[in-house]
């Protein structure tokens, strides 16, 4: 049996057929549909605040090519422009925005913030030590100068945070060179420029602890013998009571002593059988305490394994390549 549409249902129907179509005809955003420059600046801070970055980009270009070089709005839709463009990881536009702010409107409120979305945006583009650090370099550059113009600003302790970041890859950048060429290339004299870069350059890194201790292995090997002493004064002044620094440096400091005693004559006999004279006896503490730790410690790695492995062993230092 037949059932027959009542005149409702078939209006009901109508009506839902033609709210289909014009959504199907949905010409979506369009600036041309808002009457002045503030209620597009309304509507695209609406579709940013929803997410709808494309949308939000189409408004905000809009008023940027509109708006006069004085219009109060600039600024703003310059700033959510480049953080839409941020959003989806459009970094080089979004530094574009950005320092259109930064150049073009240096005491406006969003500068500071400007400049750290500049910063901010360049960091990005430089992803991973391994790459070429020109981005990387820009960042560093950019933020220094937003802590030199903004000193007072609240953008100062992230633009900190970013520059330490930042010279940590850069420090690894240089020792992963210096590591390459003792590793691949067996050449040592450009591997002794690149770690004392990092010493110099970046001491305050990660990667100059690791560059001290590979100076002293490669002046040890060579037999720079007084660059190697000097490597360790200073290794002592940077980290004190490092294991590390304590092991590397502990043989050639017991040596000394050694040679020491072996010119003095022997008064007194301390343990292990050996006499000596005019030892005191926070000397010989501290030679038995290096001494105890050298034959308690383990081969210590202390290079990224992917790049290279450094063991020091209780009696000996060897540079040892994987």
């Amino acid at each position: 049996m037949s059932h027959r549409l009542s005149r409702v249902e078939f209006r009901l129907l109508m009506l839902l057929g033609v709210a289909a179509a014009l959504a199907g005809c949905s010409r979506g955003f369009q600036p041309r549909d808002y009457a002045n420059p503030e209620a597009l600046f309304r509507a695209s801070l609406l579709e940013f605040q929803r997410q709808k970055w494309d949308n939000a980009k189409i408004g905000f270009e809009r008023l940027t090519s509109d708006l006069s070089a004085r219009d109060p709005l600039l600024a703003p839709a310059y700033f959510y422009l480049a953080l839409s463009h941020e959003r989806q990881k459009e970094y080089l536009l979004a530094a574009q925005a950005f320092e259109r702010i930064t150049d073009g409107f240096p005491d406006d409120t969003l500068a500071p913030t400007a400049m750290l979305g500049v910063g901010r945006s360049y960091q990005s583009l430089w992803r991973r030590p391994s790459l070429d650090p020109e981005n990387g370099q820009k960042a560093v550059s950019i933020l220094r100068a937003l802590l030199s113009s903004y000193p007072e600003s609240k953008e100062t302790d992230d633009a900190k945070k970013r520059i330490v970041q930042i010279e940590e890859w850069m420090a690894q950048k240089d020792y992963d060179t210096g590591v390459h060429y003792v590793r691949v290339r067996r050449s040592i004299d450009p591997a002794i420029i690149y770690f004392k870069d990092v010493v110099t350059t970046y001491p305050s890194t990660k990667a100059a602890r690791l560059s001290w201790l590979r100076l002293h292995e490669l002046y040890t090997k060579i037999r720079w013998k007084e660059d190697a002493a000097e490597t360790c004064t200073a290794m002592w002044r940077a980290y004190p009571g490092d294991p590390l620094v304590k092991v590397a440096c502990g043989a050639a400091a017991r040596l000394a002593r050694r040679k020491a005693l072996n010119a003095s004559p022997a008064t007194g006999a301390p343990p292990g059988g050996c006499t000596l004279t005019a030892m005191p006896g926070r000397i010989w503490a501290r030679s038995a305490e290096v001494r105890a730790a050298l034959s308690a410690s383990p081969a210590i790695p202390y290079a990224p394994a992917s790049v290279a492995t450094t063991v020091i062993r209780p009696s000996t230092i060897i540079l040892t390549m994987i």
